[in-house]
């Protein structure tokens, strides 16, 4: 049962604002370093732009934008999360014009974190753990990571909830 009252109310939007802030707290620890290496156990100290593999997450991102282009969908749901760094609209405001941000704070984070949980000895039977989900190939995941998801409550895209879980796996 769930109660509706003005207290449940609060408490439900104190849950939404803990776990976001988790999620947050977590890419400040790790930014301007390389996920995509982190997840696959290698040093990851280099700045994500300039990962010597950093083509193979951007051609699957690349890949899966021009599948849904030609369907004449979107990867991702307007104003659910930046279409720069793929963070929830709450965590990045840059497309918003009433906020003063004009750089994303947490780029090339999300995606790399992702395609890295995916292509890491494991990263299936991780996703079907915790997600319980496969996929047949890696554009179906790719294409999947650009679904309008929840984070706690949050709206966001898959890729949030992925990379939420993987930096807390982190420690």
């Amino acid at each position: 049962m769930e109660f509706t009252g003005p207290e449940e109310v609060l408490r439900q939007d104190h849950v939404r604002e803990q776990v976001l802030d988790s999620y947050e707290g977590d890419l400040e620890i790790m930014v301007g370093l390389c996920l995509y290496c982190r997840i696959e156990g290698r040093k990851f100290s280099h700045a994500p732009g300039k990962c010597s593999r950093r083509f193979r997450w951007i051609r699957a991102k690349q890949e899966a934008y021009r599948t849904r282009d030609r369907e004449d969908k979107e990867w991702i749901g307007r104003y659910v999360a930046c279409w720069q760094c793929y963070q929830p609209q709450d965590i990045c405001r840059v497309a918003d014009p009433e906020h003063e941000e004009t750089e994303c704070r947490f780029p090339d984070m999300v995606m790399p974190l992702c395609y890295g949980v995916y292509c890491r000895p494991g990263g299936e039977e991780w996703l079907r753990k915790h997600f319980q989900r496969s996929f047949q190939s890696e554009l179906e995941y790719m294409l999947w990571l650009g679904e309008t998801a929840s984070l706690g409550g949050n709206e966001c895209i898959q890729a949030n909830c992925v990379a939420a879980l993987a930096l807390a796996e982190f420690g």
